[in-house]
């Protein structure tokens, strides 16, 4: 068992994501090398709006939302500001 609020150790380029598009329509899951060559090549004009999600997460989530720097996106691992890493409720009704 894992403790709680301990962050594993990824290998991000293993990682599979999930995205919305403009229509809400759920695609996936694409690796994160993937995910990055559609980045850098512009695949998604929403840019960092873009809705995304790890099988693991409940809810898609803002690619804002969980990079600083959209430079480190699908190249790092995600940041834990909405992801279910413990604490803070939700305002999320559901």
């Amino acid at each position: 068992m894992k403790p709680m609020g301990a962050a594993p150790e990824l290998d991000d380029s293993s990682q599979e994501w999930y995205y919305l598009d403009s229509t809400g329509q759920e695609f996936g899951p694409f690796s994160s090398d993937t995910m990055r060559e559609w980045w850098a090549q512009g695949f998604f004009p929403i840019g960092e709006d873009l809705l995304v999600r790890l099988p693991t997460w409940k809810q898609h989530v803002a690619l804002r939302d969980i990079y600083r720097d959209m430079s480190d996106a699908f190249r790092t691992p995600p940041g834990s500001t909405r992801t279910g890493g413990g604490g803070g409720g939700g305002g999320g009704g559901g």
